[in-house]
């Protein structure tokens, strides 16, 4: 039986991806980042090890005995460097298989921060040698129940995304996708898919959809970018990881963030979760 080493284990991509596999029977080792981490999830009966994305030795050493290897990195100043190492890594541990999770509409080439960064990684990864699949996932829903979930508790959410649409993906469809190809990756090996839900949503449309199940009003309120990044930087958000976010939220306003496809009934063969059924799943949270 193959052995999956799963980065980031204890993040909403990475733990969508261990609960799948482990829902799935599978045998999987738990990457995370802290030895704190590592023993929650050994006391559950999970193996876990510590692992660091800046020391490709540390990333060999924590592949030890597996033979595939889900990537997902964290989105931090550097990350690119970490992805180029984690496949170095790959190739030294003698991996065979990879499914990487990049980001929507991710490019070498694009000209927005978040995607090209992305894309190098996921450059990276095709260049390796090693067969793989790229799972290019758009904003998830999760994001609504975490870290916007106090604006959603207040009734008002206000971000710079005038009235654009995205076609929000579970990440436990992601999950699904990531453990289906784990078990057979088949006619998918070698390929890269965008993950959506199936409807884009503006966030006005959003607000209406959480005021349903809230108990409370919620709505939406456009802000201008300076505002947005003025928020962030109250709030201790890294330099980098404003320039990020302010690069996502221009490239939703243009547009490109609301098409719809298919890949995750194609992949698994079961229909993307709508944002009516997150909702409701979640609506004590934002009660």
């Amino acid at each position: 039986m193959s052995t999956i080493f799963v980065a980031g284990a204890n993040g909403r991509i990475g733990g969508a991806v261990l609960n799948a596999l482990i829902g799935a029977q599978m045998d999987v080792v738990a990457g995370v980042h802290s030895e704190e981490r590592a023993e929650a999830f050994r006391k559950d009966g999970q193996e876990a090890r510590v692992v660091d994305f800046t020391d490709q030795s540390s990333m060999v050493a924590g592949m030890e005995g597996c033979d595939k290897l889900f990537l997902v990195l964290p989105l931090v100043e550097g990350m690119t460097r970490m992805g180029h190492l984690a496949v170095e890594a790959a190739k030294e541990a003698e991996i065979t298989y990879i499914v990487r999770s990049s980001g929507y509409a991710a490019s070498s080439d694009a000209h927005w921060m978040l995607g090209r960064e992305h894309g190098m990684v996921d450059q990276f990864v095709e260049d390796s040698g090693i067969d793989f699949t790229v799972l290019r996932p758009n904003s998830l829903m999760q994001n609504f129940s975490t870290a916007l979930a106090p604006m959603i508790q207040s009734g008002n959410i206000m971000l710079p995304e005038d009235d654009a649409r995205v076609s929000y993906l579970d990440a436990r469809d992601l999950g699904a996708c990531a453990a289906t190809l784990f078990q057979d990756a088949g006619e998918h090996r070698n390929k890269m898919y965008a993950l959506t839900g199936p409807e884009g949503l503006s966030l006005a449309e959003v607000a209406t959809t959480l005021t349903d199940v809230a108990g409370h009003s919620v709505t939406y309120t456009p802000i201008e970018e300076d505002q947005y990044v003025e928020g962030c930087v109250q709030a201790g958000v890294p330099e980098w990881t404003v320039r990020m976010l302010v690069s996502l939220s221009r490239v939703v306003k243009l547009g490109m963030a609301g098409n719809v496809t298919k890949a995750v009934e194609y992949i698994t063969g079961s229909p993307a979760r709508t944002f009516g059924d997150f909702t409701r799943e979640h609506a004590d949270i934002w009660k």
